[in-house]
């Protein structure tokens, strides 16, 4: 069974033109502004988690943080 968001997704890639306005794009961004703040709360978690353990664990983690460190991290 899909999550919302694995089925937006799929949708996404089966159109990927922005032929026209709303669908699965403004629908998975609709969901993702709606739950924003618990967005950033889990990569302040994550990130604060992740700074306790040893630089090996976790790449899987590590990864995804630093993907979303541009939108979620400290700026400089």
């Amino acid at each position: 069974m899909l999550s919302l968001y694995e089925e937006l997704a799929e949708k996404i890639k089966r159109e990927p033109e922005l032929k026209t306005r709303g669908g699965a794009r403004a629908d998975l961004g609709l969901m993702l502004y709606s739950r924003r703040e618990e967005i950033a709360f889990l990569w302040k978690e994550a990130s604060a988690y992740v700074s306790d353990l040893p630089a090996q664990d976790c790449p899987e983690l590590r990864a995804a943080l630093a993907a979303l460190s541009p939108l979620f991290g400290e700026r400089g």
